[in-house]
């Protein structure tokens, strides 16, 4: 009964380990993949390997990739990792601020409740809020915040200018957009002549410290997928040029010559390279899978553009295909897609659903965002249009977004309220 227990658990950990090594393999990208394998055939008989074409072609299997790649900025993701393995010694903390991270925005702000990342976790809000606590203080200041306000409280608090005033008018940012001055003055129970001080005081703040990082770094080889545009459609399939191959050479096992000890050690290093070669096998497959569904939920996005992008998530993929979401997340990160027109990052197929009125059908943050800049970019500078008449257009359109996410987005693209514009096209 002992013997049996104890085969059991080491058949559960070399399936653990087996594991591990395959979400490992599916999350590096095509140069670090060729590094790994060349590594590991120099150190196992049983295995050969070839680099990929596009390798080859840049000057042979000897082509240094890294001294190819100019100097660039560290991912997001790679800083605020570094930071959460010296900050999170218990490994459930860690793994609940892993998921903080892949919920991580550009511009350093979360893209997700902190209720539904403790739900995807496992995790109770008060244990994912004590978390984030410890996440908002990772430099640089601002990094996991909420939103917009969230953010710069953060970072007035930490600059020690965050008085009663300073915090009021952060949270009521949208006024300033919108020049209502004097209920800004009101709520800071100030003069509305002390509220262009106040604004000073936080100019030098930085509202999205996650543009510090590099986000999309210009990829050196060909990308990982080719989508093609057919007469039924759209298909996808793996770029084989990128792709490095290994063959196992069981035909390299030793005779019955050898001692015990040389053929344990032979069988150990056999099942390592079968093992390898099923991990590169599960990693092409897992990628083609996504990209896959990515191309069929999106496919009105690359045929007419970003303002046909619909609402996707990491889950919803993930429930298509019986994965877990960071399973998604390894297999798109880092990941391009080449189309007839243009490679597009993986991560360009997601988006998330924004505020609609009275409940009605999701839209997508993208469509949101490109019919706000495009309706006001061709609307009569003499006679702008109110947040509230762009709301009724997107309406009219099949778009039902909130008078506030026009708003929010109209300050997010750097557009003036309808007075300002108007006052700015009189001055002409």
């Amino acid at each position: 009964m002992e013997l049996a227990q104890t085969l059991s658990q080491r058949q559960t950990m070399q399936m653990a380990g087996q594991m591990l090594h395959s979400l490992a393999i599916l999350g590096m990208s095509s140069q670090d993949l060729s590094e790994h394998l060349t590594e590991q055939a120099t150190s196992n008989p049983f295995l050969t390997y070839r680099a990929p074409p596009a390798f080859i072609a840049r000057g042979g299997e000897d082509f240094d990739a890294v001294a190819a790649v100019a100097a660039h900025k560290p991912s997001l993701m790679a800083h605020v990792v570094d930071q959460i393995e010296m900050a999170f010694a218990d490994a459930p903390d860690r793994l609940l601020a892993l998921r903080f991270a892949e919920a991580l925005e550009p511009s350093g702000w979360l893209g997700q409740s902190v209720d539904s990342i403790a739900l995807a976790a496992g995790a109770t809000p008060a244990r994912a809020e004590a978390v984030l606590s410890v996440l908002q203080g990772f430099e640089p200041t601002g990094l996991f915040a909420r939103d917009l306000s969230d953010c710069l409280i953060l970072q007035a608090r930490e600059a020690d200018i965050l008085t009663w005033e300073v915090e009021t008018l952060i949270r009521n940012i949208p006024l300033i957009a919108e020049n209502r001055l004097s209920d800004l003055a009101e709520l800071c129970d100030c003069d509305i002549g002390d509220i262009p001080e106040i604004i000073k005081q936080i100019r030098h703040l930085n509202p999205k410290p996650g543009l510090a990082f590099d986000h999309q770094p210009t990829p050196v080889f060909p990308p990982d997928l080719i989508a093609l545009r057919g007469a039924e459609g759209w298909t996808v399939e793996l770029n084989r040029a990128t792709s490095p191959t290994i063959t196992v050479r069981e035909d390299r096992f030793a005779d019955g010559s050898a001692d015990v000890k040389a053929r344990a050690e032979r069988r150990k290093a056999l099942a390592e390279a079968r093992a390898l070669a099923q991990a590169l096998e599960r990693r092409g497959d897992t990628l083609l899978r996504t990209a896959a569904v990515l191309v069929a939920r999106q496919s009105a996005f690359l045929d007419k553009g970003t303002a046909f992008l619909v609402p996707l998530t990491l889950e919803d993929v993930a429930s298509e295909l019986g994965l877990h979401a960071s399973t998604i997340s390894r297999a798109v990160s880092g990941r391009m897609i080449q189309t007839q027109t243009r490679a597009l990052p993986l991560r360009a197929f997601f988006s998330r659903a924004v505020s609609t009125q009275g409940g009605g059908e999701a839209v997508s943050r993208d469509s949101a965002l490109d019919f706000v800049q495009r309706t006001v970019g061709g609307e009569d500078p003499q006679n702008p249009l109110s947040d509230d008449a762009i709301v009724t257009l997107a309406e009219r359109a099949g778009l039902r977004i909130a008078r506030r996410t026009v708003a929010k987005y109209r300050s997010t693209l750097g557009l003036a309220s309808s007075y300002e514009r108007r006052r700015a096209a009189a001055a002409r």
